[in-house]
């Protein structure tokens, strides 16, 4: 029944980007903005994760720079980032290695990083890392399976809300992913709107986890 379950979980998260695939290529993926504190929602999600991370034998390092920031996003869609991210960087990561979250403020824009010290992506790949189907290892050395949309689909929702992603990447050594948020509001919700991080959003994270985490397997 877990295999089952698990297996499950991983049509749902292939369907699910399938899905918002199309719908970037036609122009029709639906951005709920709102303006929210991006260092809880970051926060947040990081944390969800931290009991599933320490079963890979992993460490999780969460640090920020700055202790709240208003601005304008898609809640839902940057906890998705955030996710594919943390699993990226899981896969990625050896045993006993560790993975750094940093939040920066740099001016005009918000910067998220993701870190870990695994075993780093080769520089001709880093240029393409981002395209959809691309992934950085062979199939048969991958020690975890994927569909290589996620960072795509990654990418593809960092610029609707008109950020940017880059990465930094040493093989060996490990990778870094930075997420560039824009500095400033949402003009749809000019209020603020951290009410609505309710405590079932809680339990909606351990679901999305559990979607998003679905091609690790034990």
């Amino acid at each position: 029944m877990q295999v089952v379950t698990q297996n499950c979980y991983r049509l749902l998260r292939l369907i699910n980007n399938l899905i918002d695939i199309s719908r970037i290529d036609v122009g029709h993926l639906k951005m709920n903005f709102g303006n929210y504190d991006i260092v809880k929602i970051v926060e947040d999600i990081t944390m969800s994760t931290v009991e599933h991370i320490e079963s890979k034998n992993l460490n999780l390092i969460f640090d920020t720079e700055i202790e709240e920031k208003i601005i304008g996003v898609d809640r839902e869609n940057m906890e998705r980032i955030m996710l594919n991210l943390l699993s990226n960087a899981i896969k990625c990561s050896n045993e006993n290695g560790t993975i750094w979250v940093n939040i920066y403020d740099s001016g005009d824009f918000i910067e998220i990083s993701v870190k870990d010290n695994g075993v780093g992506i080769p520089e001709e790949m880093q240029e393409r890392i981002f395209e959809r189907f691309v992934q950085s290892s062979p199939l048969f050395t991958r020690t975890y399976e994927g569909s290589g949309i996620g960072l795509s689909l990654v990418k593809a929702l960092v610029d609707a809300h008109g950020g940017k992603i880059r990465v930094e990447s040493k093989v060996g050594i490990g990778s870094e992913f930075v997420v560039s948020l824009p500095n400033r509001l949402s003009k749809k919700d000019p209020t603020f709107l951290q009410s609505k991080l309710i405590e079932d959003n809680k339990s909606n994270n351990v679901e999305r986890i559990k979607i998003e985490f679905s091609d690790i397997y034990n």
